[in-house]
């Protein structure tokens, strides 16, 4: 047989499977000899198959781009294959982290699951970036559980990738104790497959996909991460957001005799402060609002957007009524000189009950718990960026003041 030395880049025949998965069939059967030639790469042997087929010989991509050392790149969407220098990709891979030690994570889940995790250190290397993490599970027992609730977390970026290495023995998350999170390009489609050991000690390989990437109301990216063992139906995901590292994560959970989905998600993250919120709600009678004091968790100090979701969610004593339409959600909120800006989703005026007197109760309820701070002197009501719209009888085309008089 021949030795074959290469030194530079050959030719290389891609076999793509996802088109088959696509619905577009290109495949064509033929005739090849296989294992025709010795490879080698700077010397080193290729263990991966090679075949010689009309007088040409096809090798490996990945196995002769690594040994060349570069990196392949594949998008599962596009049916697009790359071959690349490494880099290491710091900037984009780090906005998706916190960018300072104190941040908190507070996550609930499944079956009265909840952790909570607090970034410690962030360690620059030479090609390298550190996030060191620590953290516990809640207790749902009330202490009568006697096992190991310590989190400890450590992301690394390394060249175009972020890894995720824990030691934990109660978290509800991946069975994988290290793997990619994400890698870049930050791309719908981008794929990648691994080699991973579960707690046992089984290895097994797992592929990995970037499903979507949305723009979040706060003008944030989020990324979707599907991570699939080829051995079995085991799959994990995650949704993975600048600035905030991951948001959700859902799992097959595995049983003897079942297996089904479970997940956690953010239920408050950043910089947190318990904070007491003065917030007033309806009567029974649709008279006045009442000021209902409550101690909340706020992030980053957004206090007026903390104000507007309690509200969403609703009074928490008995004798009163929540004041915003179910299904309204808190698009944005921002504070401009002394006008504090409210934007609603479009359920704030479509799902409303109606009657002027409801209505005039859900702009007191906004109007007075937002102007408790000095900082705000009226409200402007935004649906969807916009102002001039109809809340039944009342025209919200200007600023709203304090309606003191509406306080019961």
């Amino acid at each position: 047989m021949k030795k074959v030395f290469i030194c530079c880049f050959v030719l290389i025949l891609v076999l793509i499977t996802s088109s088959l998965s696509m619905g577009n069939d290109l495949s064509e059967l033929i005739k090849v000899h296989r294992n025709k030639v010795i490879l080698e790469v700077n010397s080193i042997r290729v263990t991966t198959d090679n075949f010689l087929y009309n007088g040409t010989t096809y090798v490996p991509i990945r196995a002769v781009s690594e040994l060349l050392g570069k990196d392949v790149g594949w998008n599962a969407y596009t049916n697009v294959a790359s071959i690349n220098e490494i880099k290491y990709e710091k900037e984009p891979l780090s906005r998706l982290l916190p960018d300072k030690t104190g941040y908190k994570w507070i996550y609930e889940g499944f079956a009265e699951y909840g952790h909570q995790m607090e970034l410690d250190r962030i360690i620059d290397e030479p090609q390298k970036r550190i996030y060191s993490i620590s953290g516990e599970v809640g207790d749902p027992s009330g202490g009568e559980s006697t096992i190991d609730r310590n989190i400890s977390i450590k992301y690394t970026i390394e060249e175009n990738r972020l890894i995720q290495e824990k030691t934990e023995h109660a978290m509800l998350d991946s069975k994988y104790n290290k793997l990619i999170l994400i890698k870049t390009p930050l791309t719908v489609g981008t794929f990648w497959s691994e080699t991973v050991v579960d707690k046992s000690g089984k290895k097994t390989l797992i592929n990995s996909l970037i499903k979507k990437a949305e723009l979040t109301d706060d003008n944030k990216m989020k990324y979707t991460v599907k991570y699939e063992d080829t051995n079995s139906g085991y799959y994990e995901e995650r949704i993975i957001k600048e600035g905030a590292g991951v948001i959700a994560f859902e799992k097959l959970l595995e049983l003897e005799d079942s297996s089904f989905p479970v997940s956690y998600f953010t239920y408050v993250s950043g910089d947190l402060n318990t904070i007491q919120l003065k917030l007033y709600f309806p009567d029974n009678n649709a008279e006045k609002v009442h000021l209902e004091k409550r101690d909340v968790l706020v992030a980053d100090a957004q206090t007026a957007r903390a104000v507007v979701k309690a509200l969403i969610n609703g009074p928490s004593g008995s004798g009163l009524n929540p004041s915003i339409p179910e299904g309204t959600r808190l698009l944005n909120i921002y504070i401009q000189n002394g006008t504090c800006y409210v934007d609603f989703s479009r359920e704030f005026i479509v799902n409303h009950s109606g009657g002027s007197a409801g209505e005039l109760m859900t702009l007191a309820s906004i109007v007075n718990s937002l102007t408790e701070f000095n900082t705000i002197d009226r409200v402007q009501i935004l649906v969807e960026g916009k102002s001039g719209e109809t809340l039944g009888h009342i025209l919200l085309a200007q600023p709203f003041e304090r309606m003191a008089d509406l306080i019961g």
